[in-house]
């Protein structure tokens, strides 16, 4: 059998071979991205009223200004300083009143008439949109929380996607698991374009997002085995990266594509030939010695050796590794009770999942909703995308200079501080010519969260103890999916006060982040293994710090009680564990980094 890690130290932690690979799973990654964030084009909102049509039958054109005052019942808008035709009723008119109206009719001569939904359909404006699913399928008056609802239904598919895909992949391996998530892709996206209705469209959206993350995690996996530890938190960040390049390509794309049915096929197309790229990837060596298939994976490190352009010696081949020894099972049935079964634990724990649903649920809120920004919607969409990268290299860095608390704690509360002022830096609240600095808050906003994502994940593997580690990631990560789910339903609340979501996304942020000052610091210190030393991390009694050089602390301890060697960063921690590594952690870990 091959020693994978023994192997690393001869083609290198990142070596021509990982880089190759790590571009290409990067490559059939990314245009999943698109799916995610497509719904603020494919479901744009338009302004709109009701048909009239008895203006046709008098002669008249539908959008005559004489016979839309006359003919709907209209309403001032204080937030905007305009005046908006009602949208779900009309007034009961007749032909013969409509061809003898005085003209010009004005908004207030309308009288004391009686008023009607609307019995004959909408009239919608598409100016800058063709085309969306709100107006083909009429997500208006009753039904416009139905917008809200596919995308919270697409979300739902991720949390199903997350879980299923990740015991597939434990089973048929990461690389026959991520094609088959992009098949999944191609299949449904390409179906999405013909649904016949409403329900057709979020079933199949529903099903997409599964097949995304499927695609994501399985990737994820593979370039995080593939390197050596010390390479990981860069190939990561790289594959986050996909996420925020599709949010600034979708904007040109979307730009370009004014009509949600051919947007759809666009974005759907380039994972036909993501498919190819099956010929060109490879399986992980880890798993592939985890179900002792030696020879598969001898065959990938020879060809990595001589890509790499070095020599392995033979006995790297042919060395008996030990493998990290089996705990019984009694010893390790750890459920997510165990996370909340005593006080300190318990309170760790609910600070955690909050962190992690507050910023999921804001991240989202505020990707998906750069057209309530004033402003031009492509380029705000654009420049939500941009923040995303400056946020991810501020994060890796400040937690290894400033802590985990602190970076953390700041973030969120510029995050959440930031999203409360936004919209009262636009009209009525500041003048039209000052939207700019409206847009300029909402971005600022987006970085914090964005980048206090990406510490909590770190920051959440480092608190939990070894033996219900993995349950306490998984676990934080439901909470995760829940706050995307929310997202959208938060973002209704703009019909009762159009500053009303970024006041929620803020508050909620500055709560949180408030509370994340009641979770221990980690960085420097050695890392709790039993629930004993768990319900006592962090408290007044100081553990001795410790210097490996390592994101996630490790020490003896840790070894000898078996810590899951997902979690080593350092190549000397993992010697002699070739194939060891837990197939649930990783996609555990996995399913908590990405912002998907």
């Amino acid at each position: 059998m091959v020693d994978y890690d023994a192997a690393l130290g001869y083609l290198g932690s990142m070596g021509r071979y990982q880089v190759i690979q790590v571009a290409m799973i990067w490559l059939v990654v990314f245009p999943g991205n698109f799916h995610m964030l497509s719904m603020p084009f494919i479901g744009a909102r338009v302004s709109h009223h009701c048909e009239i049509p008895e203006s046709q039958t008098a002669g008249l054109q539908p959008d005559d200004t004489c016979v839309l005052n006359y003919s709907l019942p209209w309403s001032y808008d204080q937030t905007t300083d305009t005046f908006s035709p009602g949208s779900c009723f009309r007034y009961d008119v007749g032909v013969y009143e409509l061809g003898n109206l005085s003209c010009p009719m004005m908004r207030d001569a309308t009288g004391n008439r009686t008023a009607k939904p609307c019995d004959a359909g909408w009239r919608y404006d598409r100016q800058q949109y063709k085309s969306s699913i709100f107006m083909e399928f009429d997500l208006v008056c009753e039904n416009q929380a139905l917008n809200n609802l596919a995308q919270a239904m697409y979300m739902l598919g991720v949390l199903i996607g997350s879980i299923g895909f990740g015991q597939l992949s434990d089973i048929i391996g990461r690389k026959k698991t991520m094609f088959l998530a992009i098949f999944v892709q191609v299949v449904f996206g390409v179906a999405t374009i013909f649904a016949p209705n409403y329900a057709a469209f979020v079933i199949f959206r529903l099903i997409v997002g599964g097949g995304v993350l499927g695609a994501f995690l399985s990737g994820f996996v593979i370039v995080t085995e593939l390197v050596g530890a010390d390479k990981r938190t860069l190939v990561g960040t790289l594959l986050q990266g996909a996420f925020s390049a599709a949010n600034m390509a979708l904007a040109g794309i979307a730009y370009a594509i004014r009509d949600w049915r051919t947007l759809q096929l666009v974005v759907s197309v380039p994972n036909v030939a993501m498919l190819f790229f099956w010929w060109f990837v490879g399986e992980s060596p880890r798993w592939l010695l985890s179900k002792d298939r030696d020879d598969e994976a001898e065959a990938i490190v020879r060809k990595a050796a001589k890509m790499n352009g070095v020599t392995i010696p033979e006995d790297v081949y042919k060395t008996k590794v030990q493998h990290t020894e089996k705990v019984p099972d009694e010893e390790k049935r750890y459920s997510a009770i165990d996370l909340v079964r005593t006080p300190n634990m318990a309170k760790m724990s609910l600070v955690v999942f909050l962190n992690w649903l507050v910023v999921t649920m804001v991240f989202y809120g505020l990707a998906l909703n750069t057209s309530s920004l004033a402003g031009d919607d492509y380029l705000n969409f654009f420049i939500s995308g941009a923040v995303d990268i400056p946020a991810y290299i501020i994060a890796i860095f400040s937690i290894e200079y400033f802590g985990r608390r602190k970076p953390h704690v700041s973030l969120m509360l510029i995050g959440g501080i930031a999203c409360i002022i936004t919209p009262f830096l636009a009209p009525p609240f500041l003048a039209q010519n000052l939207n700019a600095l409206s847009i300029t808050m909402s971005m600022i906003g987006k970085f914090g969260i964005t980048a206090a994502f990406t510490i909590i994940y770190i920051w959440t593997v480092e608190m939990y103890p070894t033996v219900v580690r993995n349950v306490g990631i998984g676990a934080s990560s439901m909470w995760a999916r829940v706050g995307g789910i929310i997202s959208p339903f938060v973002q209704l609340s703009d019909t009762a006060w159009g500053p009303l979501p970024y006041l929620i996304f803020g508050a909620l942020s500055v709560v949180a982040g408030l509370a994340a000052m009641l979770l221990p610091e980690t960085l420097g210190v050695r890392l709790p293994d039993t629930l004993e030393e768990g319900e006592n991390f962090g408290k007044v009694t100081k553990v001795p710090p410790i210097t490996n050089g390592s994101s996630v602390r490790t020490n003896e301890k840790e070894k000898e009680a078996h810590v899951n060697p997902a979690f080593s960063t350092k190549l000397e921690d993992r010697e002699g564990r070739a194939g060891s590594v837990d197939s649930d952690t990783s996609y555990t870990a996995a399913m908590a980094v990405t912002q998907l």
